[in-house]
């Protein structure tokens, strides 16, 4: 299983803060999340990382890893 921790809009659109998704074969960080969460692909700025270090979507997930991630607010 892998333990997914949603901050923000991300938590709001999944209906979740936290889920666990059973990992079927290698796949991405962006793979995941765009299976739990809807409009994932419209943030182009968000924060991941993978067991607590910052990771790219594009970092491969192994089984018992945890991934949180925030999309990046802006504003002044």
């Amino acid at each position: 299983m892998v333990r997914i921790r949603l901050m923000g809009a991300f938590a709001h659109l999944a209906k979740a803060r936290e889920l666990e998704v059973k990992l079927e074969g290698q796949k991405t960080v962006d793979e995941i999340l765009r299976e739990v969460i809807p409009r994932y692909d419209e943030f182009h700025d968000k924060i991941v990382f993978i067991n607590g270090k910052p990771a790219k979507g594009t970092a491969l997930v192994e089984e018992g890893d945890e991934i949180k991630v925030m999309p990046v607010l802006s504003g002044g």
